[in-house]
């Protein structure tokens, strides 16, 4: 047999107290976001349709221009939604890079935190890790054959920065499409975005062609894991790289 705590229970005062709280009161743009999301999600607007014009939602909602406004943005950061100057708001569905775009302020100012950059870093080596094996042991000819040409745009731009960069990402890039997840891919290319905006280059002129090389070199050990089915070989030749560049751009 259980018996009530009677510690547990408010007093008439407290419950009168708690009463007297005053609500927080939702903005009218709020309300406007929340009930066309209702909308949206019921199925009274589908995918492709357009929302009535905003003098229409206004009316609707007894709210002004501003609110109507409001209420549309928010649900378009939210993905449900297309807005292009001139025309009515489209439904839409949330894509990866939706969910990824509403991250990305929110990343940038982690990276600012102390440890922030080393945070992103681990979370870069744990996520290409997967990456790396994956190849090893998935990946098809054609898919490897893939990777081998980007390992060659990689090293024909060893004399131009700008353009090794782009190479280097592109290399990437591509163990990150093997999976066929497009989560996968968004997300890496945001890391990578984040990442390369947070990088503070302590490399001098002389030394770009010697630190690009060596990261090449690091490219070719992938590779050459992947190509040979080796999924520890490719993990721990990513690990080494990925020491290597935050060796040089963040410590």
């Amino acid at each position: 047999m259980t018996t009530s705590n009677k510690s547990d229970k408010l007093t008439p005062t407290q419950a009168v107290a708690v009463l007297r709280r005053p609500l927080t009161r939702k903005k009218l743009s709020e309300v406007v976001e929340e009930e066309l999301e209702f909308m949206i999600r019921r199925g009274e607007f589908a995918e492709g349709d357009q929302l009535p014009s905003e003098r229409e939602l206004m009316d609707l909602f007894n709210v002004g221009r501003p609110s109507i406004r409001e209420g549309l943005a928010a649900l378009k950061r939210k993905g449900l939604l297309q807005i292009s100057n001139g025309e009515r708001a489209r439904v839409t569905r949330p894509s990866a890079d939706t969910i990824i775009s509403e991250l990305s302020g929110m990343a940038k100012d982690f990276l600012l935190q102390p440890k922030g950059i080393n945070h992103f870093e681990q979370l870069r080596q744990f996520f290409e890790s997967s990456l790396v094996r994956y190849a090893a042991e998935h990946a098809s000819d054609k898919q490897i054959a893939k990777l081998a040409n980007a390992l060659e745009i990689n090293s024909k731009s060893l004399e131009n920065n700008d353009l090794f960069v782009r190479s280097d990402i592109a290399f990437h890039r591509v163990l990150a499409e093997m999976p066929g997840n497009p989560l996968f891919l968004t997300i890496h290319i945001a890391l990578l975005d984040w990442l390369i905006a947070a990088r503070v280059n302590r490399t001098e002129p002389q030394q770009i062609l010697e630190h690009n090389s060596q990261s090449y070199l690091q490219h070719v050990k992938i590779y050459e894991a992947i190509k040979n089915r080796n999924a520890d070989g490719a993990e721990a030749a990513l690990k080494e790289h990925l020491r290597s560049v935050f060796s040089a751009y963040y410590v």
